[in-house]
């Protein structure tokens, strides 16, 4: 195979979810592990041209053709490797699956014809720190040192997050980081609990709102960014609740707990941005959409009219100043709630690849350079689609695919490669928030009658 004829080449690694993003795989559900590895998917949205993409699960022809075609490179110009199945299925890229011998060789091979010279995982753990060294890649990779030494890992710490931002006057919700049970069981009751105030425990390590729990002194709460609210309308209830899922919140005692103020009725936002070794650059910022957890976005954000708004992304450039200082260089996403009192808290952040930086990809490279002005970008997950094939060209035919003469219509992001449904993704692109609204009627209806799963 001759060598891709372009000036820099990425070797791009989809690994959604691992060790040091969530704790133990192992206690993933195996069906939210199939749901991830497809997810997986996104990533091909950020190829360019010579690039090797990593993906756990297999994926169609049909839908990299249409992934390339879209964002206008030649499908024969990027290489898709899948490694063999792991002790955990398909679902994840797990350390054995990165390490697998005939798969090390083949990458190998890859990275060298197509002339790589960058490496962008979706998350930078110790797996793809050694994984980039064994390619010979380390030395051309940015910030290599300090992700080499765990710095993955501390920068997507709910607890490391919650110390920066007190360093840098962030503005928080209340709340602190908890080693011990008997101390987080007085904070709780002492300082939310017994005066009204519900509060979101986090697992340090955990994405999606997935490692987290609501805990209220009353029934009713909504658990937006949480898997669950539980009631505790006395201290011993609290105890017998923290006794049972301490645990789980610790990930068996090896972390900490992060424990702030539940505001009902916020807005969860995000900032994105890209830290390279001259400063920060600002990507872009939407809205996520929470069916209690993360469901979709809405680029950009609503909120962005806010008064409070142009403070939200001076506290961000703040925040990522320590972080470049460290030697961290790549994305960092930011979140933060817009309460009903209309002020911005930010409330963690991540180092590493974004759950929408493929939506600001697909913005800049096919909606055009002038998408955050001109444009509204709508994404939804967990979507059933029929056959690929089906679903584009049911969207051709109904006038609701998108169409680079308006800049409007639908990109289906992720394929429904599964069997009972609920994996897919699409992205409206709308000229404003109600014809987006449109758009996503007119998809949902379309596709419904055809979405029956075999």
């Amino acid at each position: 195979m001759q060598k891709a004829s372009v000036e820099m080449a990425t070797l791009i690694v989809s690994n959604q979810r691992t060790e040091e993003m969530v704790g133990d795989l192992e206690l993933l559900d195996p069906e939210y592990r199939l749901y991830v590895g497809n997810q997986a998917q996104r990533m091909a949205w950020c190829l360019r041209e010579g690039d090797v993409l990593v993906l756990p699960v297999p994926v169609h022809e049909e839908y990299l053709r249409y992934v390339t075609a879209t964002l206008g490179i030649p499908r024969d110009s990027v290489r898709v490797l899948v490694p063999p199945t792991g002790r955990l299925g398909e679902g994840v890229l797990s350390q054995d699956r990165l390490t697998d011998g005939g798969f090390i060789e083949a990458l190998r091979a890859a990275v060298q014809a197509h002339g790589v010279d960058d490496v962008l995982p979706f998350h930078f753990d110790s797996s793809l720190a050694e994984l980039t060294r064994t390619l010979g890649l380390d030395k051309v990779t940015p910030g290599f040192g300090f992700l080499d030494q765990g710095g993955g890992r501390l920068l997507n710490s709910k607890s490391t997050f919650r110390a920066l931002a007190g360093g840098t006057g962030a503005p928080v919700p209340p709340g602190g980081v908890f080693s011990a049970q008997k101390e987080a069981e007085a904070f709780l009751w002492e300082r939310l609990l017994s005066q009204g105030q519900p509060a979101i425990l986090k697992q340090d390590f955990h994405v999606a709102g997935f490692g987290n729990e609501i805990v209220s002194p009353y029934v009713g709460i909504d658990p937006l960014g949480a898997q669950r609210a539980v009631v505790a309308g006395s201290r011993a209830d609290l105890g017998g609740y923290l006794t049972e899922r301490w645990p789980w919140l610790t990930d068996g005692g090896r972390n900490q707990v992060v424990i702030e103020q539940y505001l009902p009725e916020s807005a969860p936002i995000y900032a994105e941005v890209r830290i390279e070794e001259h400063g920060v650059e600002f990507t872009g910022h939407g809205e996520m959409r929470m069916k209690p957890v993360l469901n979709g976005l809405i680029v950009p954000a609503p909120s962005a009219e806010l008064p409070a708004f142009p403070g939200f992304l001076e506290a961000v450039r703040r925040l990522c100043r320590p972080i470049h200082a460290m030697g961290y260089r790549g994305i960092v996403s930011i979140d933060a709630i817009v309460t009903p009192d209309r002020n911005i808290l930010i409330n963690e952040f991540n180092c590493r690849t974004g759950g929408s930086t493929h939506i600001h990809r697909i913005g800049e490279r096919v909606v055009g350079d002038d998408y955050f002005e001109q444009r509204v970008l709508v994404e939804l997950r967990r979507c059933t689609f029929p056959p690929f094939a089906t679903t584009v060209q049911a969207l051709a035919d109904h006038g609701l695919a998108y169409d680079p003469e308006s800049r409007t219509g639908v990109l289906i992001t992720v394929d429904d490669n599964s069997a009972s449904g609920g994996f897919g993704e699409y992205c409206v692109v709308a000229r404003d928030a109600a014809h987006a609204r449109e758009l996503e009627q007119a998809v949902a209806e379309l596709l419904a009658p055809l979405s029956t799963k075999s």
